[in-house]
């Protein structure tokens, strides 16, 4: 093998020792998916542990709060006194805590795991994205062998856990959304997001169910009305995003029609999500939950919010990272704090 780098060294390319080049033949997966023969695959080794946590995208991990509007609503909720989360708030508050805590953890190593599996199987249209192209295994810096086995530690702590919420601590019904979350990820990953606007929606369902796991972790009911605003709500971002993807400096866009196509749908979605919004604070059945109508009040900060994200699409085309947005944007994160602390505020007044 060292005679063939030798006698190959005029064309630029550094082989590693275990791969064998066929001759005029197609490599195999492993070989192209190792990038066995292409310069560089020294770093390939490096397998640092900085690398591995970004091939999890930790910043993204903010997501799996949504776990926590489910309990948050159903603590101001009279239909839930006298109910299993009510009697855990009363008896037992801590292990309620750590029952949460897990809970979130399970959905943050099953999501991580999805976005190495993610990033393994668009290796190579990364490598020529303008940013994608900086991820560690597009980078050439986590090898393939040590991504499968992040992916499948993380796949089986998150399931594992989820198994004994589900098994040991009878919320069974949390185990069962955690499958149908890790089956969403993989039609997303290998089917959906090569079919227009299937992708999309298929994200905003995945919010549907981290908000549905919140809900059965601790027992409650979740309003449909409510499950409307998440679903709305996360396709907005989910277009945003894609739309401002088209105008990323080196990126060649493959259809120049389709960002017209979103504007639309963007426009669309961003209606019926503060229709939504509004129906669902002034339904009948949201009055007698929490006892008053004022959540109404509430319905500026969400079109702040939402004309915000707007013009952080269209104006400054920011929102091509929707997580890093929601925590660095000034504005955004104030509304976000003062929609909370407004909701909390009205609900507790009355309760």
């Amino acid at each position: 093998m060292a005679n063939y780098q030798r006698n190959h060294a005029s064309s630029g390319r550094v082989y590693h020792r275990s791969a064998k080049p066929r001759k005029g033949g197609a490599r195999t997966f492993g070989e192209s998916a190792d990038w066995s023969d292409y310069s560089g695959c020294e770093a390939l080794y490096t397998n640092r542990l900085a690398d591995l946590l970004k091939c999890l995208r930790p910043m993204q991990w903010v997501k799996n709060l949504l776990l926590l509007a489910a309990p948050f609503f159903a603590y101001f909720d009279r239909s839930q006194v006298g109910g299993v989360f009510q009697r855990m708030i009363k008896e037992n508050p801590v292990a309620l805590q750590e029952t949460l805590g897990l809970a979130i953890v399970s959905f943050v190593l099953l999501s991580a795991s999805s976005y190495v599996i993610n990033d393994l199987c668009d290796v190579a249209g990364d490598r020529a994205h303008p940013v994608k192209q900086m991820r560690p295994i597009a980078a050439r810096k986590v090898s393939l062998s040590a991504a499968i086995l992040l992916a499948t530690g993380c796949f089986s702590g998150g399931m594992s856990l989820a198994a004994w919420l589900g098994f040991s601590h009878g919320h069974r019904s949390f185990f069962y959304v955690c499958i149908a979350y890790s089956v969403l990820q993989l039609l997303y990953t290998f089917v959906a997001r090569r079919i227009p606007d299937c992708g999309a929606i298929l994200l905003a369902i995945g919010f549907i169910l981290r908000a549905v796991a919140g809900a059965c972790i601790v027992e409650v009911t979740v309003s449909a009305w409510l499950i409307l605003c998440v679903f709305f709500g996360a396709y907005f971002v989910a277009l945003c995003k894609r739309r401002s993807l088209y105008f990323i400096k080196g990126f060649s866009a493959t259809s120049t029609i389709e960002p017209r196509i979103l504007d639309f749908q963007i426009g669309i979605v961003a209606s019926v999500t503060i229709a939504c919004y509004a129906l669902y604070t002034l339904t009948e059945r949201t009055i007698v939950c929490f006892g008053t109508d004022r959540l109404i009040y509430t319905l500026p900060l969400v079109l702040l919010g939402l004309f915000r994200y707007l013009r952080l699409t269209y104006q400054e085309q920011r929102a091509g990272i929707p997580e890093v947005l929601f925590l660095r944007d000034p504005l955004l994160l104030a509304t976000g704090m003062l929609w909370l602390l407004a909701c909390g505020l009205i609900l507790s007044s009355v309760a």
